[in-house]
């Protein structure tokens, strides 16, 4: 079997990045707010991602927290990411319909 130095760059690939083509921070902005777009529970929030340094921050408001985690666990699926900085805010939206029951 073949030592991990023998076996080349394959052994560092993540995501399809290889180790020496580590994204930029907008080409991880870019990858994020894609992924944010096409999320089932943050397509529709109002999120504000910002990437420095391989450190992501959402900011903004989210209509649950479910919204919050899934923003979450999607900067931090995001090739490159070091940290992230979860800045978004709970916040529930009024109806036009009156008040909801508990």
């Amino acid at each position: 079997m073949a030592s991990r130095r023998e076996r080349g760059s394959e052994d560092r690939a993540w995501f399809g990045w290889a180790s020496a083509a580590k994204p930029t921070d907008d080409e991880m902005r870019g990858i994020l707010v894609d992924q944010l777009r096409e999320d089932p529970f943050t397509k529709r929030e109002a999120i504000h991602v910002t990437v420095s340094d391989a450190v992501v921050t959402l900011t903004g408001s989210v209509t649950s927290s479910t919204a919050r985690r899934a923003a979450d666990d999607d900067a931090w699926a995001t090739p490159g990411v070091r940290d992230v900085e979860n800045h978004l805010r709970v916040s529930i939206r009024p109806t036009s319909d009156g008040p909801r029951a508990a």
